[in-house]
C-alpha cells in the first residue's frame, strides 16, 4: 500500500506543496477503491469529506423532479470533487457517481480543516479551484443558452480530448465512458438527438466510433463547429 506522501505526489493539487505540508496531510489520508457504477455520495448528504481522483472518471450530477439526469461536472484523474459542502458546510448539493474504475483519495473535512488553519496556503489553493469550477460553470450557462446543440457537441468533445484523449495515428481517442444518454444529458438534449449527431459527425470524416473508443479525425473542424 503506497504512504501517504506517495499518494499526494500523483495528485495536481497536492503535488505542489512543500514537504512539510505533505507530511502533515499524509497520516489524514485515506485512498479506496471504486467500482465503476459506485456513488461517491448523494445529494442532501452531509458533506463529511472531500474526494480527490486519484486514478479514474467521477460525474457529478443532479436529478429533476421528472427524474431527468443533468450532469454538471466530469471529472478526471487529480481533481477534486465536493468543494462547495466543505467551504460552507452545508450538505452535498449533488450526486457523484464513479464512471469507470477508480482510486479516490479521501480527507475527512475536519482534518483538512485543522490542517489548512495552520497552513492557509492549503486552503487559498482550494478556493483558486472552487473559483475555476465557478467560470467553467459561467460558460457552460453561456453555451446552452447561446449554442446550438450541434456546437455543444463539439465543444464538449474537444473538452474530452484535452482532458482524456491521447494522440493515434490518425487522430485523437478517447475513452467515452457516457452513455449516450449522459452524454445527452451533459449537452442538454436527448439521447435520440446525440446520437444522431455522432452518425452524422461520423459521415462527414470528423471522428469514429468504435464501441466505447471514439476518435475524432479532425479537430479543427470540430473547433470550428463549436464555436458557432
Amino acid at each position: 500500500m503506497e504512504n501517504g506522501v506517495a499518494v499526494l505526489d500523483q495528485i495536481p493539487f497536492f503535488s505542489g506543496l512543500s514537504p512539510e505540508h505533505k507530511e502533515l496531510l499524509a497520516p489524514v489520508v485515506v485512498t479506496a477503491r471504486y467500482r465503476k457504477g459506485q456513488i461517491l455520495f448523494v445529494e442532501g448528504e452531509p458533506g463529511r469529506t472531500l474526494h480527490f481522483i486519484k486514478r479514474g472518471r467521477v460525474k457529478v450530477y443532479r436529478l429533476a423532479t421528472d427524474g431527468r439526469e443533468h450532469i454538471l461536472h466530469l471529472l478526471g484523474d487529480g481533481e477534486p470533487v465536493a468543494l462547495v459542502p466543505f467551504l460552507d458546510g452545508g450538505p452535498y448539493p449533488a450526486n457523484a457517481e464513479v464512471l469507470e474504475p477508480s482510486e479516490i483519495a479521501q480527507i475527512a473535512f475536519d482534518d483538512f480543516v485543522r490542517i489548512a488553519k495552520a497552513h492557509p496556503d492549503i486552503l487559498i489553493r482550494l478556493l483558486r479551484l472552487l473559483a475555476q469550477r465557478m467560470r467553467a460553470t459561467q460558460a457552460e450557462i453561456t453555451a446552452l443558452s447561446l449554442q446550438n446543440v450541434t456546437a455543444r457537441l463539439a465543444r464538449r468533445i474537444l473538452e474530452l480530448c484535452q482532458r482524456h484523449g491521447r494522440a493515434v495515428p490518425d487522430g485523437i481517442e478517447v475513452d467515452l465512458s457516457l452513455s449516450r444518454q449522459e452524454l445527452g444529458s451533459w449537452i442538454g438534449t436527448s439521447r435520440e438527438t446525440t446520437t444522431r449527431l455522432l452518425q452524422q459527425f461520423q459521415r462527414e470524416g470528423v471522428l469514429r466510433v468504435d464501441g466505447s473508443r471514439l476518435v475524432v479525425l479532425k479537430p479543427f473542424i470540430l473547433q470550428s463547429w463549436s464555436e458557432m
